[in-house]
């Protein structure tokens, strides 16, 4: 099997092993309650519930965990939540035994700013908006870096499950303004954590039979099945728009991942080395989708903040 059916084939076995959704299984993507952000993750200041596009469905909101003051202003990365693309909240679990709660302190305690951003779920609104939403944080970050002492040409973005597959879209398309969410500038790096990375009607195609939460998820995200709208759905698809104009990826999974199959990202890692993309590809062996808690952790953690260092 070619590397591109290999592609196809791993997104839609992703679909087919969904049998009550990504929230519902990931650590990653499961949305933990609000308290539990109280504390600051080492933060020297916290800036909360700042609001940065209003929408008819309602305000986007995100939280800006800032460095302790330094000479120079502060890199920033921002992190998009995961949730199958209908679940999930911004808000970062503040127990360090979580790998997204241990990242971020790494990255904090390196001189980094760390960002958690809305974006509209599926239930609301359908791709791209969610591209466009996070690339709409990016640019408000930007804008007001100096209000926060933040370097806006030093940004890294980072994801993990739906919001890995956000964030390589963005890396995707962030050389041609013309698409969703494209054009966004000062991107230094792209951190990936098990986020699929096609939508194709080749994709569907290759596994037909989709069990019917994994169809409605799809459905949902898309506004149709990719069958009905091929051109929608690899618009959607970041494997679909590389041009090798992309910033250095970190990718990083699970090999007994359950639902993005660990071929997904093994083999977007070879399409951008094959067009002279800077990529690490990390597999953790017998982690499943979403890492979950333990020795590994720090691992996983001190990977990100290395990445961050040598190219942010």
């Amino acid at each position: 099997m070619s590397v591109t059916r290999r592609v196809l084939a791993a997104c839609f076995a992703l679909a087919a092993l969904v049998t009550a959704g990504c929230s519902r299984v990931s650590d990653a993507d499961e949305a933990p309650p609000v308290e539990t952000a109280a504390r600051g993750l080492g933060a020297a200041e916290v800036v909360r519930d700042q609001v940065y596009a209003e929408r008819d469905t309602g305000a986007l909101k995100l939280d800006l965990f800032l460095p302790a003051p330094q000479r120079e202003p502060a890199p920033l990365v921002v992190y998009v939540h995961g949730g199958g693309w209908d679940a999930g909240v911004r808000t970062l679990d503040s127990d360090l035994s979580a790998t997204e709660a241990l990242t971020a302190q790494r990255l904090l305690d390196r001189g980094y700013a760390v960002a958690t951003v809305d974006y509209r779920l599926s239930g609301v609104a359908q791709a791209p908006a969610q591209v466009v939403d996070v690339a709409d944080a990016v640019r408000y970050l930007q804008q007001q870096a100096g209000r926060w002492g933040l370097d806006a040409d030093r940004v890294a973005l980072w994801g993990a499950s739906a919001g890995g597959h956000l964030v390589s879209q963005l890396g995707a398309v962030a050389g041609d303004p013309g698409k969703p969410g494209g054009g966004l500038t000062g991107i230094r790096a792209v951190v990936d954590w098990f986020g699929p990375t096609d939508m194709s009607a080749e994709a569907q195609r290759a596994q037909p039979q989709m069990q019917e939460y994994a169809r409605r998820v799809v459905n949902q995200l898309l506004g149709c099945m990719p069958v009905d709208c091929p051109a929608k759905a690899e618009a959607m698809s970041p494997i679909r728009n590389l041009s090798g104009d992309e910033p250095p990826f970190l990718v990083q999974q699970g090999t007994a991942d359950s639902l993005v199959p660990l071929e997904q990202s093994l083999d977007f890692a070879e399409a951008l080395r094959g067009l002279g993309v800077t990529v690490e590809m990390h597999p953790y062996e017998g982690l499943d989708h979403g890492f979950g808690r333990g020795p590994h952790t720090p691992l996983i953690a001190d990977t990100v903040a290395a990445f961050v260092e040598t190219h942010v």
